[in-house]
């Protein structure tokens, strides 16, 4: 449950300085010094995604909300190491930080401005969730920034009282900010569209231009073919007016009665405009099923291999009204007397579901570790469901696997108890010992004998003969894409299936980054060449460890 706002006692930082040092930030913090009981400060971000880097961002634990809250109001937006520091609640739900209906998007910030000056500007109209004033590396404005608030009735005061209002010597431009796919809609001035669902019947680009000539004048006009074979076509028009006109009339439009689908009309975007404003578009639909079906949606692993979909239904649909399943499936290319065969095969996890919370929660209660109905005999371990957690939300989770978890009610008012070593980091340890606490000697575990990795490479040759990816059918592929995808399956049985993988004990997760950063070379042949040597997986598998900071 998250605290009430009067009981809220830490404060989030989300971006420091990347040369920040603990004593500067504390020297920071340094008014409130008997009011903090910790601050910590996370530096593992960088390595958290090596594709991905972050900055440091930190966590500051007051021992009582009135001066948590002081201090985010005093020094909220005020500068260490040239920075403004964005100083927030530390909330539970992440999706509270998220909420983009009251965010504002303000330019025309003067380059003279201080980013403390424009949060207080804002604050007079409500609480602000987080404020962003963009800098480039020295410091400098950039002219735009983010203002975000908890109520949308905050948002809509600030537009009214401050957008086109003279503040030094500029003008200011507040607005609700946009989502991506908002701002990459196609320009108001664009002459040409993109077709698509052409009837078999239509072969030549004159058909399409005699169909959409009513609208105006083409200049110009051509037909192609996908990748799939199938046709579309791309018109320009003489004038604006006809173009719009001809996207809005004939989008969807049926030209035959035969016709199982309309035409697909659209204005000619470039390929990355058009992948960002899918991938937008996707991203909201999935944030916005997520919020609708929180509680509902079960994540199950350890499925039977041969487990349907349909079958699956059936079976979790004892517990309550099921509204969909999946089970994530992939394309496996196996030898079969020396003949190569294609199969959809399963991955082993899926999802579920249901209607409603009672529902999905009877279902944990009735299935979790144990095995489902007709597959007691499977070789799989029982069943394991959790509810469904987000991409972002899991990274979160991830992210915060070093940080003290929250504290309990009675410190929430103020009635602290001696503070528990596992709260307190190394540094805290050191600072404050306590007789109680002081860490006892333990007697040096005998050392365990290392795995003999060369003596086991043939053996792991042997096991993993029939998994070998098929270069034919790998050069086969469409794309680099697909290519990636067909490699990344045998990639991951290896390393999990590797002595180094069982000797260090690798989470999922870890081998899912390694095989990540192999995945990540240009070069499918030298990928290709990894996965399909011993010797050189083990290698990678090395190198892998050492930058996820894992001793080899």
């Amino acid at each position: 449950m998250n605290p009430t706002e009067n009981q809220k006692t830490i404060l989030f930082i989300s971006e420091l300085p990347d040369n920040i040092l603990d004593s500067e930030l504390e020297e920071f913090f340094s008014s409130y010094k008997s009011d903090i009981y910790m601050i910590q400060v996370d530096r593992n971000q960088k390595n958290y995604d090596l594709f991905n880097s972050r900055k440091p961002r930190a966590t500051i634990y007051f021992k009582i909300h009135e001066k948590a809250k002081e201090a985010r109001e005093k020094l909220n937006m005020k500068r260490v190491k040239g920075k403004a520091l964005n100083i927030m609640w530390h909330e539970r739900d992440n999706s509270i930080r998220y909420n983009n209906e009251a965010n504002l998007f303000i330019k025309g910030i003067p380059d003279n401005a201080y980013p403390r000056d424009i949060y207080e500007l804002f604050a007079q109209y409500g609480e602000i969730i987080s404020c962003k004033i963009c800098e480039d590396e020295d410091g400098n404005l950039l002219g735009y920034g983010y203002i975000n608030y908890y109520k949308l009735e905050s948002a809509e005061n600030a537009i009214a009282n401050l957008n086109k209002k003279k503040y030094l010597d500029s003008e200011l431009d507040v607005e609700h900010f946009k989502k991506m796919n908002e701002r990459f809609k196609a320009p108001s001035e664009n002459k040409s569209l993109y077709i698509k669902n052409i009837p078999s019947n239509i072969k030549k680009i004159e058909e399409i231009k005699k169909i959409f000539s009513k609208f105006g004048k083409i200049t110009w006009g051509e037909m192609y073919t996908d990748s799939s074979e199938r046709p579309y076509a791309i018109i320009d028009f003489e004038t604006v007016d006809a173009c719009n006109k001809a996207k809005e009339e004939m989008n969807e439009k049926k030209l035959n009665e035969k016709d199982e689908t309309g035409l697909y009309v659209d204005y000619l975007q470039k390929k990355s405009e058009r992948k960002r404003m899918l991938t937008t578009k996707i991203g909201d639909i999935n944030n916005k099923l997520n919020q609708e079906f929180k509680n509902c949606n079960l994540y199950v692993k350890n499925l039977p291999y041969d487990l349907t979909e349909d079958k699956m239904k059936e079976i979790f649909s004892v517990c309550g009204e099921v509204k969909s399943v999946k089970i994530s499936q992939y394309q496996l290319v196996t030898k079969v007397i020396n003949e190569f065969k294609s199969y959809i095969a399963s991955h082993g996890y899926g999802f579920v579901c249901y209607t409603n919370e009672e529902d999905a929660k009877k279902a944990i209660e009735h299935f979790n570790n144990k095995y489902l109905p007709g597959f007691e005999k499977t070789k799989r371990p029982p069943i394991i469901i959790t509810h469904f957690m987000p991409k972002h939300e899991r990274k979160q989770l991830l992210n915060q696997q070093n940080t003290p978890p929250m504290f309990p009610p009675q410190m929430m008012g103020g009635q602290y108890p001696m503070f528990p070593p596992q709260f307190i980091n190394r540094q805290m340890q050191n600072r404050y010992p306590h007789p109680q606490y002081k860490k006892q000697k333990q007697p040096r575990p005998a050392p365990q004998p290392k795995v003999q990795i060369q003596e086991t490479v043939q053996s792991i040759s042997e096991s993993n003969k029939e998994d070998e990816p098929n270069y034919e059918h790998l050069k086969n592929l469409t794309n680099i894409d697909a290519q990636k995808d067909y490699l990344g399956e045998f990639l991951f049985k290896k390393i999990e299936q590797h002595p180094i993988a069982h000797e260090k004990n690798l989470t999922v997760d870890q081998i899912s980054r390694i095989t990540g950063m192999i995945l990540g070379i240009d070069n499918i042949d030298e990928i290709y060449g990894i996965t399909t040597s011993d010797e050189n997986i083990t290698s990678r598998i090395n190198e892998a460890l050492s930058l996820l900071g894992i001793k080899t």
